[in-house]
């Protein structure tokens, strides 16, 4: 009994074995017939050839049309009116008053200081160099009958400003009077104004200011 079941399971393990033989050279039979049928399509397909034009070429109408484009703008730019810019200097001259003292009344025949007439000026420095100035003043004589005197002096270097002094004679009124360009001394100095009379008469000052021009 187990030699018969030992003969039927040599018998099964050989069929086994041939339909598997069997199965694995269908499968490749079928895969080399499709691969045969693939070549034979691949080589009588001859693909359709299409020329593309290079789009960064240019022909000789395209040179053409460039080398007309740049010289109309050449001619345009060249037909252009320049715009010209004009910077005008402003050269108008500015004008400054600086105040010296209130009236004031003397009769010495020596100077005396005008006593609010004091002031610190550094004319290159407040006004620059090409600062020009000058000052002005009124005097009157008593009664008409006498001469009084005027002028700036600097206090800080102890002299009287040259050029400076100003004078009026026999004039009951006012008188305006001024001076010339003046030479101040550089640096900051104190400046007051002066007066005397001639022969002590009573002189009265009416006020008076610096004028600087820059």
């Amino acid at each position: 009994m187990r030699k018969l079941a030992f003969i039927l399971l040599n018998i099964l393990y050989i069929c086994s074995i041939s339909v598997l033989g069997l199965s694995v050279y269908r499968l490749s039979a079928t895969k080399k017939e499709a691969l045969q049928k693939e070549e034979g399509f691949t080589s009588n397909f001859k693909p359709e050839q299409t020329t593309v034009e290079n789009p960064n070429t240019c022909d000789l109408v395209c040179e053409e049309n460039i080398d007309e484009a740049i010289s109309e703008a050449i001619a345009t730019l060249s037909a252009t009116k320049q715009e010209v810019v004009k910077y005008v200097q402003d050269t108008s001259v500015k004008t400054t008053y600086i105040p010296m003292g209130s009236s004031t009344i003397v009769t010495s025949t020596d100077w005396v200081d005008v006593p609010d007439s004091g002031v610190y000026i550094d004319l290159e420095k407040d006004y620059g160099k090409s600062a020009k100035v000058s000052w002005e003043a009124s005097l009157k004589v008593a009664h008409g009958n006498g001469k009084a005197f005027a002028r700036l002096y600097d206090d800080t270097n102890k002299i009287a400003v040259d050029y400076s002094e100003i004078t009026t004679e026999n004039n009951v009124n006012f008188k305006q009077l001024s001076s010339g360009n003046l030479p101040f001394w550089r640096g900051r100095n104190l400046y007051k104004v002066q007066l005397k009379s001639l022969n002590s008469f009573e002189i009265t000052y009416g006020g008076g200011k610096i004028k600087v021009s820059y």
